[in-house]
């Protein structure tokens, strides 16, 4: 993979622009989703989020724990939880 650097500025509202070149690459077209980590005072990292793959990956962790509880187990597992 060619490793590309580009420059960006922030704007006046913490708003910083992709270039064109990367969003291209990605591709990232208008609306696309972030997720921005903060590694320390100097690095953040920005990651494109994909609400499909997240939804798919809850489905399939309830479908998990379907198997393993019942709805019941669930309930009564919730309700003596909050009563802590």
């Amino acid at each position: 993979m060619n490793i590309d650097i580009e420059l960006t500025t922030l704007g006046e509202r913490g708003q910083a622009v992709i270039p064109k070149s990367i969003r291209e690459t990605m591709p990232a077209p208008k609306g696309t989703i972030f997720s921005v980590v903060l590694i320390d005072k100097d690095t953040i990292v920005m990651k494109r989020f994909d609400k499909r793959k997240l939804l798919a990956e809850f489905r399939d962790l309830r479908m998990s724990i379907k198997k393993k509880f019942s709805e019941r187990a669930i309930i009564d597992e919730l309700k003596a939880s909050r009563k802590d």
